[in-house]
Order: structure tokens, then C-alpha cells, then sequence
């Protein structure tokens, strides 16, 4: 706990603080830690600590350690009460806005003790929080290639759904049939804040066509603010096909396209730690036969 204090504050004096240790002691007892492990664990400056390659190595351990002692004082906890504990889910804001509300609704009939932390954005900022502990079970969609789902992290691909661009009914596009990409690329995008391979894929589409790459005219982490902005100009929105559903009505469509986009794969991760308790066990559940009527609906 004193190196992850260290690690996550990014120096020893308000580690020590929020620890409410003397910085001598805390100094101390991380030497005791590299004594231990036989290695440095940070690199000091006056600028504060940063970690090497040990301490990067000790810190996905540390976090699961960390992980590990809170859920079993919840269980503990919830053994004793005859509670349910806590589910900590981070979920795509597609996810968040779709499937998981009625997931969700089912779970807390099914568990009336049951306490639910819900963690919306996108896929890259979630996964740091999973790998860090601070979210049990992650349903996102993207490849996410920075997450290791080594030491007790499990990976599972639930479906794969294509990309879609959403528009402003009416859009110049609209109404002229399937849409070539050197034509999409003359109008600007719009799509999720923090979101590195949807700017990505964005520019390797238009670089196979030969044409350059569309401008970002705005990022927001809000399905709200993206389709407001879309509202009356000829902007596009880029959205998994599940989310591009949920928007669509009077005023917003989906362009008709010559050729596909490109997939994206949604998939649940979670820790071995937490899939024997009984309300992670129900909500898998639930979650696959959910997304499984989706994928069906969405396919026909």
C-alpha cells in the first residue's frame, strides 16, 4: 500500500501525507520494499518519483494485491450482512446507453442488497482503470492493445458490430445513394473524446482510398453533446452500429454506404477474482444473452 501511495501520487511527500506517515518512515519502508524485491522500484528527481521498469512490473501486481484485499473484505462483509456487495462496472457509453440499463434493471430485482458502480467513457480511459482494480468487470468495444489481461484477467470477445456514420437528416449525403468514402471525407467528423483508434481507423479508410484524412471538428464524451452537434449541419458522426440504433429518429440517419466501415469487436473483461461471486456470475449471464438478442436484431 505505501508503494502504491508513492506510485499514484508521484512523489513521497504527499504520499506520506495522505498516508499519515513522516516522509523518513515511508522513505524508509520503500527501501525495504527494493531491498525485497532487489531492484529500484522508482527513479527520484526534485520533480517528484517516476517508476522503472520494476516498479511499472510491481504496480499491475500491486493493483491486483490491492484488488484482491477489498473484495474479500466485501465478501467477508456481505457473509456476515447476508448483502450482495458491490459490482463495479465500466461500460462504452454504446453499452451504457443500450443493452446495460436493462441489464442492470434485472440484476438489482435479482438483488435488492446489491450495490452497482457504473463507470461511463471510452474504451482507452476505462481500461486503465480496470488494469489499476478500480472497475471489476469492463464491456467496451475497440481492440484496446495496452491492456494486459495476464495474472487473473480475463478477456471474452462477445460480438463484433460494424461502425456507422450518423447525420443530420438533411445532410447533402442523404438521399443520393451508397456513399464512397472520398466523398465522406469532404465533410468533417465528429466522435468520442479520448477515443485514439477511432482517429486511427478513421485515417487508415480514407488513406486506402487515397484522399486525405477528414478533419475532427469536436470529441465529446457525450452522446448528448455529439448529436446536438450533428442537429443541422452537414457534420457526420461516427458510432458503432448498436449506438447509431439509439439515435436515430425524426431528425438523425444513418448514410447508406458504398462500402463498410470497419468492425468493431465488443468484449467483456473481468477478474477471476470476482466470477465465482453469484451476482457477477448473473450479470455475465445476463449481459451474453443480451447482447446475443442485439447481435440477432442487428444482423436481420
Amino acid at each position: 500500500m505505501h508503494f502504491l501511495a508513492v506510485h499514484d501520487a508521484g512523489n513521497i511527500h504527499g504520499a506520506a501525507s495522505m498516508l499519515g506517515l513522516s516522509q523518513p518512515a515511508l522513505t524508509v519502508s520503500l527501501r525495504r520494499l527494493e531491498d525485497e524485491v532487489g531492484a529500484p522500484l522508482f527513479e527520484r528527481s526534485v520533480k517528484g518519483v517516476e517508476p522503472t521498469a520494476a516498479g511499472r512490473l510491481l504496480y499491475r501486481h500491486a493493483c491486483a494485491m490491492r484488488s484482491a484485499a477489498l473484495h474479500a473484505g466485501e465478501e467477508l462483509g456481505a457473509l456476515r450482512s447476508g448483502e450482495s456487495g458491490t459490482l463495479r462496472i465500466g461500460a462504452g457509453v454504446a453499452w451504457s446507453t443500450t443493452v446495460l440499463p436493462r441489464v442492470l434493471r434485472d440484476m438489482r430485482a435479482a438483488y435488492p442488497s446489491l450495490t452497482i458502480d457504473l463507470v461511463t467513457g471510452v474504451g482507452d480511459q476505462l481500461a486503465a482503470q480496470f488494469a489499476e482494480g478500480r472497475i471489476d468487470l469492463l464491456l467496451v468495444a475497440g481492440a484496446l492493445p495496452g491492456l494486459d489481461v495476464a495474472g487473473g484477467l480475463r478477456r471474452e470477445l462477445l460480438v463484433n458490430l460494424p461502425m456507422e456514420l450518423v447525420v443530420d437528416r438533411a445532410h447533402p449525403l442523404t438521399g443520393k445513394g451508397p456513399v464512397k468514402v472520398a466523398d465522406l471525407a469532404r465533410h468533417d467528423w465528429v466522435g468520442f473524446y479520448d477515443d485514439d483508434s477511432f482517429v486511427r481507423l478513421a485515417n487508415l479508410l480514407v488513406a486506402r482510398h487515397g484522399v486525405a484524412a477528414p478533419r475532427i471538428a469536436m470529441r465529446a464524451n457525450s452522446v448528448a453533446a455529439l448529436t446536438t452537434f450533428v442537429r443541422g449541419t452537414d457534420l457526420i458522426m461516427v458510432v458503432i452500429s448498436s449506438l447509431a440504433a439509439a439515435v436515430r429518429g425524426e431528425d438523425l440517419v444513418s448514410l447508406p454506404l458504398a462500402e463498410p466501415l470497419w468492425d468493431m469487436p465488443v468484449s467483456l473483461c473481468y477478474r477471476d477474482i470476482v466470477s465465482s461471486r453469484p451476482p457477477v456470475r448473473e450479470f455475465i449471464g445476463r449481459l451474453r444473452h443480451e447482447i446475443g438478442l442485439y447481435a440477432g436484431q442487428a444482423g436481420t
